[in-house]
């Protein structure tokens, strides 16, 4: 177990992820409205994607941190799969390492009048959108909103998942 945290490919993903981030925020000039609609679709796929694989990567390196054998090795053959980054999985996986994981999740999502509950549930939404070829209908500015509530949450992930933190309890 590495005591490096977060993991190298979590912060790899972080730092591609950026330019493209930055390129939403502030379109260069000369591009065409073509270009900057397929360029926000792309940044929305990647985004949804990046909170996806912080989730899973946090919960692997939790479970890889915090025990041992052969429950380590059951822990992890159930996590095999990646889910959809949807506030209900995120839920779900948090509360099955139980302690406070779940109410504090909860608590994130609900916060505001839920409003991550509802940005990562659309995010989710027009990522499958996207997906399946339909007109998802996102503006620069909300993909940037959508992106920015995914580092919101995919941080509490990274911050109460870090194996190298002392355990929650209830």
């Amino acid at each position: 177990m590495s005591s490096s945290w977060p993991p190298r490919n979590i912060v790899g993903l972080r730092k591609a992820i950026e330019p493209l981030a930055e390129w939403v925020r502030n379109p260069p000039e000369g591009r065409t409205d073509d270009e900057a609609i397929w360029l926000v679709r792309f940044f929305v796929v990647r985004t949804c994607g990046y909170l996806e694989q912080v989730v899973f990567e946090c919960a692997r390196a939790y479970i890889d941190g915090k025990s041992g054998g052969a429950v380590r090795v059951f822990s992890q053959s159930w996590i095999a799969k990646t889910k959809n980054p949807s506030p209900e999985n995120m839920l779900s996986l948090a509360g099955r390492f139980g302690g406070d994981f779940e109410a504090s999740l909860r608590d994130l999502l609900d916060a505001d009048d839920q409003r991550l509950n509802r940005e990562l549930s659309l995010l989710v939404n027009r990522r499958h959108q996207i997906a399946h070829g339909l007109n998802e209908g996102l503006t620069g500015s909300k993909a940037t909103a959508l992106y920015e509530c995914a580092l919101e949450v995919a941080d509490w992930f990274l911050e109460n998942l870090n194996p190298n933190s002392k355990p929650q309890r209830k």
